[in-house]
């Protein structure tokens, strides 16, 4: 199936999550800090992430937007407590597949997995700036 890495500080989430996409049938490395977890996706560019939104040490977004620099395939699905619309609007942004809060179903975990395996792989294009929009519309026939 899919190489997963698992990035989450609270360990009881962590062996959930991971037991979770094992139970799929995927090959997943579990990582307790985003530090450890950011390198490993630097090394490994696996298929999907699975980042926990606050990460003690680290910033779960700011760990994402550094791991797509440097593993663009990689998809990411972010995991957290936080359910405030800045937040998620900032990691669609910085190209998140989906967004599961805590606390979550483990069908929720398995759907945001499966969804995010079956997007393309390739990163999204950067946003557009209103300033360089240009619409040319034709004119119409007189």
């Amino acid at each position: 199936m899919a190489n997963i890495v698992v990035i989450e500080d609270h360990p009881p989430v962590l062996k959930l999550l991971a037991a979770l996409c094992r139970s799929e049938g995927h090959d997943v490395m579990a990582f307790d800090n985003g530090r450890a977890g950011l390198d490993a996706i630097r090394e490994m560019t696996p298929d999907l992430a699975l980042v926990d939104r606050r990460l003690g040490e680290m910033d779960g977004l700011d760990m994402i937007r550094d791991a797509r620099e440097a593993s663009p395939q990689t998809r990411f699905v972010m995991v957290s407590a936080c359910s405030e619309t800045r937040d998620i609007v900032t990691a669609v942004r910085r190209g998140v597949c989906d967004y599961v809060t805590k606390p979550f179903e483990p069908d929720e975990i398995k759907a945001a997995v499966e969804r995010a395996l079956s997007e393309p792989s390739e990163p999204p294009p950067p946003p557009i700036s209103r300033q360089k929009l240009i619409i040319l519309c034709p004119k119409k026939a007189a």
